[in-house]
C-alpha cells in the first residue's frame, strides 16, 4: 500500500509523516462540520492522520514522499481490531454459559471478553510500535521549504 505524505518531525532514523486520510471520507457528503457522520466522529473528524516511518532515503521536515506499508500486514492488523475482540465476546459468553451462569452474567463475561480483548491489542500495539516500524519512506517526491 502506497500512499503520499508531509514529513513533520525527524528523530534519527525515523520520520513522523503525516498524511490525508482518503478511503473512508472519499466522498462522504457529512464529513466535515457539526452533521459529521458516526465514522468520522470515531476518527476524530480530522481528515489528516500520523505515523511513524523509517527514513531511509534522507528525507527531511517539510518534504513530501511517498510512504509504503505491506499490504498483508495492513490487513492483518485490521482483522485483528475487527475480528478478535468479536470472537473473543463471543468465546467468553460461551465459556460463561458452560458454566451455568445466568444470563446477566454471560452477557458480563462477554462484555469482560471484549474489552480485555482492546487491552490486550493495545499493550500488543505498543510493543510492536517499539519494536519495529511497518511504514518506510520509499521516495522523496518534493523537497520542503
Amino acid at each position: 500500500m502506497r500512499t503520499k505524505a508531509t514529513v513533520v518531525a525527524i528523530c534519527g532514523r525515523r520520520a513522523t509523516v503525516e498524511a490525508e486520510r482518503t478511503s473512508a471520507c472519499e466522498g462522504c457528503h457529512k464529513s466535515e462540520g457539526e452533521n459529521a457522520c458516526s465514522v468520522c466522529s470515531l476518527m476524530g473528524g480530522d481528515r489528516k492522520m500520523r505515523a511513524e516511518a523509517e527514513n531511509f532515503v534522507g528525507a527531511e521536515v517539510g518534504d513530501t514522499v511517498i510512504i509504503e506499508s505491506a499490504t498483508g500486514r495492513m490487513l492483518w492488523y485490521a482483522a485483528l481490531v475487527f475480528l478478535l475482540p468479536m470472537l473473543s465476546a463471543l468465546l467468553f459468553y460461551g465459556l460463561a454459559a458452560l458454566l451455568g451462569a445466568a444470563n446477566g452474567w454471560r452477557i458480563g463475561a462477554g462484555f469482560f471478553g471484549l474489552c480485555g480483548t482492546f487491552g490486550g491489542l493495545f499493550a500488543y500495539s505498543e510493543y510492536i510500535r517499539k519494536k519495529r516500524c511497518d511504514i518506510v519512506i520509499v521516495e522523496v517526491i518534493r523537497k520542503g521549504p
